[in-house]
């Protein structure tokens, strides 16, 4: 039998159809409208939604399966008011759904053919799963923008109330100069409102950086009584200002270990100043430390040391337990509302515990009080010998000592000189790094230390260093204290790459300053 050319011509296209569907991402369902079979399904059908060229189903039954129709009943489709939406339907063979843009259209028989229903699905859960990324980004930007505004305007208001008190303290104490008492009261004032300034300032800097995942911990070999005790050098006065009761117990057989001591005395300043400011006057706090057992890890001897400290001040409700860790939470009670606080310190707390490997439980119930229980894993060191326990215990006079003082900023220079004359020294000053050199190499012999800023005009502390580092004679032994308003790990690392001694970090107080200089001519 012969084939016609009508007949070769109508292959040709079903095939063409054919190969062009099956290389689509789009299936193509053709049914009649009264009988309810279907004549045609393209052949990535299977592929993309998983129907089977053998089905033996109606088209309704079919439709109805895969989730665009609600019941078997093609008239659905005839009277919904367009012909195009995107919806969930199912890929029969996995019963996963996929995010489809479905077509239809109804095409009159030709001749006594009857009517057509002509589908048409794509495949678009690639692009809605985009889309959905993009929303969602979207929507953390928009968290993030709200969070940075919020943060802003607690930061504004949180800053500026010290602030005034600073500028409006000062114009004070200018105003009544010569009544004594006054301004004693308007300095003490001015003191208590710049160290809740600096707290706050250091609070931002170090959330900055555990936000950026750039805070960095500074392991070393310390005491932990000897930390302790400048804990309570700090707490003790706060306590007794509102005559609490501040007792201890601290029962621990090793007491030299590896760890941040920067760090964790700030995890302890920040427990115990919430105890001390979050208790009433009169109340009592119990700072309890101890040592619950020894852990080996990788070949290295850790104690665990379980840090609580009890209070029976104001406490927290329940709703605020949850959020405590959060940045700049603060509970909104009436006492709550006096006490100053940046409402970062917890939130700091809790990521250096964490960053430490260790624990943080809280326990509290309002007007009761409250319990922080720490449990810090630190690696064990040997105990100190009695040359170091002396050394450290030395104490120093600064009589006649003779120091450089590298500082460009004229009134901090003002200050500092003012501090080490009344502590007896003798100060040289140079407002740059090159100055300091060119004074050291004529007069290195006469000075007993340095202290130098790291950032300055000209050349800096780094480079200054280094260069006296690199003389013979005492450039190479002359203690060297980095003198900088950079407060990080990181800068710590710099300056003692550049072949400083130790960090200093301005504002400089007296007693830190008093520390540092007896530690470095102790040496």
């Amino acid at each position: 039998m012969l084939i016609g050319k009508k007949d070769l011509q109508i292959d040709y296209w079903h095939n063409f159809y054919r190969t062009v569907f099956a290389n689509l991402e789009e299936v193509l369902i053709v049914a009649d409208v009264v009988s309810d079979q279907v004549e045609y399904i393209s052949p990535n059908g299977e592929r993309v939604l998983g129907i089977r060229q053998d089905d033996q189903v109606s088209a309704s039954c079919l439709l109805k399966q895969i989730g665009l129709l609600e019941r078997p009943d093609l008239t659905i489709l005839k009277n919904r008011k367009e012909q195009e939406e995107e919806r969930y339907l199912m890929e029969l063979q996995s019963e996963e759904d996929l995010w489809c843009r479905c077509c239809w259209s109804f095409l009159q028989g030709y001749s006594d053919e009857h009517e057509k229903l002509i589908v048409n699905i794509s495949d678009r859960s690639k692009e809605r799963a985009s889309m959905d990324r993009i929303r969602q980004d979207l929507q953390e930007a928009q968290r993030a923008n709200a969070a940075k505004s919020r943060f802003l305007t607690t930061l504004s208001h949180d800053m500026r109330v010290p602030m005034n008190a600073i500028m409006g303290l000062t114009d004070l104490a200018m105003e009544y100069g010569e009544e004594q008492e006054k301004v004693q009261d308007y300095l003490y004032k001015i003191s208590r409102s710049s160290a809740h300034l600096l707290e706050l300032i250091n609070d931002v800097l170090d959330m900055s950086r555990i936000e950026s995942g750039q805070m960095i911990l500074e392991y070393r070999s310390f005491s932990i009584r000897e930390m302790l005790r400048n804990v309570m050098a700090i707490i003790q006065p706060q306590s007794e200002a509102k005559m609490q009761t501040l007792d201890t117990d601290w029962a621990f057989e090793h007491d030299r270990v590896t760890g941040d001591p920067v760090r964790i005395r700030q995890i302890l300043i920040n427990i115990l100043s919430n105890g001390v400011k979050y208790t009433q006057r009169g109340g009592n706090i119990f700072f309890q430390v101890k040592e619950t057992g020894i852990r080996e890890r990788n070949g290295s001897t850790y104690a665990v040391y379980q840090i609580k400290v009890y209070d029976n001040g104001y406490g927290m409700s329940e709703s605020f337990q949850q959020m405590i860790f959060e940045p700049f939470a603060k509970e909104r009670r009436a006492k709550s509302e006096e006490i100053e606080g940046t409402g970062l310190g917890m939130a700091i707390t809790k990521h250096l515990v964490d960053a430490m490997g260790g624990t943080l439980a809280l326990e509290s119930r309002l007007g009761e009080g409250t319990i922080f229980t720490i449990g810090l894993p630190l690696k064990l060191q040997e105990e100190a010998s009695r040359e170091q326990a002396a050394l450290s215990d030395k104490s120093c006079t600064f009589n006649g000592i003779r120091v450089l003082l590298v500082e460009d900023n004229e009134i901090t220079a003002d200050v500092l000189s003012d501090i080490l004359e009344l502590m007896g020294l003798r100060v040289i000053r140079a407002e740059n790094g090159e100055k300091a050199v060119r004074i050291f190499e004529k007069e290195g012999d006469s000075f007993d230390l340095i202290l130098m800023d790291v950032q300055m005009p000209v050349m800096d502390g780094y480079e200054a260093t280094r260069r006296i580092r690199g003389m013979k004679g005492k450039g190479r032994t002359i203690p060297i204290a980095a003198l900088t308003g950079n407060v990080f790990s990181e800068d710590i690392q710099a300056s003692r790459e550049a072949g400083m001694d130790c960090h200093l970090s301005k504002p400089v107080k007296k007693k830190e300053l008093e520390r540092v200089l007896t530690q470095l001519l102790s040496r």
